[in-house]
């Protein structure tokens, strides 16, 4: 058998060496994490010190907004600095261009402005203020090696950019034109459409904002302008269907400068081309009703009476061309009657217009384009023909019949007239009698009628006439006679009273 070695014995040590023993090594632990929080604290320290050097409400260095520095600044002064880069921003010039074609506004005109300046200032001002000493650290230390750029972005006032744009733009399309046909003599003659290019204005700011948010150097803008092609909407082919005329009529205008005014709208009105389905307010075309516009004062009604306006003669305009209109058989979609009897046609075949309150409309129901052509002749009488493509079937025509159904008499309105003669009776306003009427269409074929109906129904105000009837004199018992019978509106007892009155008078010697 092998002999195993003998273990050597470790000493024994007392009770009392082992607890020294534990309490060196109690000693040295609690002095070596002594050490450790000690150089953790004076650590921290100088941490926390060196992350607070700049004070609490104020930007640490080396930060900007864009290209504004707000080092070491405060809220309100980091707000002045960006308002007064902005001022620099606004003086900055943009050049608009359309093709060759250039025009220049400013930043400032198109409404500039920094979005959300309050919110980038206050990320720069609690920058490396927030957080753990460490995170705090960390930002700091990057700001003492590289800039900290809070990115600036930009807008426009929306309705100041397109109003400015609309302005200096507009003068540089070259936009669509429309073919166009005049009556000449006994024919018709053309000009050719020619196709162009319409500026999309609210393009051309959404990629100006873009650009200064993506590209933008802080210097002067050459922004070009989109553009999107545009067709004419009338071409020659669509106008070489007018040849027919399909309606026409006639007034007579009068003189003086009534005539003026009818000889103004008819103008604005000749040459009107109203393609299929489109429809022509005559109140619109006409307005507005100012001697700018070439009018001048003209008789026309007004509640109930013959006064002087501005663009009087008007409605005998729009008469006219109702007429014209329902002989060429388009449609009527809007028309009334005037206030009281016109005698330049008949009960009923009267079309009133009055600016925002009547209007003549009507609408082209042919499949083809219509040409209006309106003129006052060398007679001063004033004519609408209306051109077109006539689709009616041959032999046929039509014709409109007034009918009046019944007649009310014009009234009369007594009233005292203090500095004229006892008795005597002067007289204003026009005596119109009313009346109730209606129009009928009737429909012949090859001279046979086959149909008859009601177009229109009006009604007509009687006017009212003042009779001032005089009442001076030197009795009073004779003035208040007469006064006593003009409460009564009774026309025989007043001249009955102003008989009385004028025997009174008489008798007193009065008037001898």
């Amino acid at each position: 058998k092998l002999a195993m070695p003998k273990r050597k014995r470790k000493p024994h040590l007392s009770k009392k060496a082992r607890r020294r023993k534990r309490q060196r090594i109690a000693y040295l632990s609690g002095l070596f994490l002594l050490c450790i929080l000690l150089v953790c604290g004076i650590s921290y320290g100088l941490l926390y010190r060196y992350v607070n050097k700049t004070e609490e409400d104020k930007i640490s260095n080396h930060i900007y907004i864009g290209k504004v520095e707000l080092s070491g600044m405060k809220k309100e002064q980091a707000k002045d600095a960006v308002e007064k880069k902005m001022a620099e921003y606004r003086q900055l010039k943009v050049t608009l261009k359309v093709g060759e074609q250039t025009a220049k506004t400013t930043l400032g005109d198109l409404g500039i402005e920094m979005k959300d300046v309050d919110k980038l200032i206050e990320e720069a001002v609690s920058y490396g203020k927030e957080g753990s000493v460490w995170k705090r650290f960390r930002q700091i230390r990057k700001l003492g090696k590289n800039e900290l750029v809070l990115d600036d972005t930009y807008q426009l006032d929306g309705e100041s950019a397109k109003s400015v744009l609309t302005e200096k733009a507009l003068p540089m399309e070259t936009r669509a034109v429309d073919a166009t046909i005049t009556h000449k003599g006994s024919g018709f003659e053309i000009t050719d459409e020619a196709a162009g290019n319409k500026i999309k204005i609210e393009e051309s700011l959404a990629n100006l904002e873009k650009y200064l948010n993506e590209k933008w150097k802080y210097k002067e803008i050459t922004l070009e302008l989109v553009q999107e092609s545009e067709a004419p909407s009338v071409t020659r082919a669509d106008l070489e269907s007018i040849r027919d005329e399909l309606g026409s009529y006639s007034t007579q205008a009068g003189y003086g400068d009534r005539v003026k005014n009818i000889r103004r709208a008819a103008e604005l009105l000749n040459g009107t081309l109203l393609m299929p389905g489109e429809e022509l307010s005559v109140e619109q075309t006409l307005a507005p009703y100012t001697e700018e516009n070439g009018y001048v004062a003209g008789s026309a009604y007004e509640n109930g009476q013959v006064v002087q306006n501005i663009g009087g003669g008007l409605c005998q305009v729009s008469t006219t061309l109702y007429n014209a209109v329902l002989y060429s058989e388009l449609e009527v979609t809007e028309r009334c009657a005037h206030s009281m009897i016109v005698n330049y046609v008949e009960p009923s075949r009267d079309a009133a217009i009055a600016e925002g309150v009547k209007d003549f409309k009507f609408k082209n129901n042919y499949d083809t384009p219509i040409l209006i052509e309106g003129y006052v002749d060398s007679n001063n009488k004033v004519w609408f023909y209306i051109y077109g493509k006539d689709t009616r079937a041959e032999g046929h025509s039509v014709e409109f019949e007034s009918e009046t159904l019944e007649r009310t008499e014009y009234s009369k309105k007594y009233v005292e007239d203090p500095d004229s003669a006892i008795g005597s009776m002067e007289e204003e306003g026009i005596a119109i009698n009313g009346r109730t009427a209606r129009l009928w269409k009737v429909v012949y074929e090859n001279g046979q009628e086959v149909s008859r109906d009601v177009i229109n129904n009006s009604t007509y105000k009687a006017s009212e006439v003042t009779v001032k009837v005089g009442t001076a004199s030197g009795s009073a018992e004779a003035s208040k006679l007469i006064r006593t019978a003009i409460q009564s509106q009774n026309e025989d007892k007043i001249r009955e009273a102003v008989s009385e009155a004028r025997t009174l008078q008489s008798g007193s010697g009065e008037g001898e």
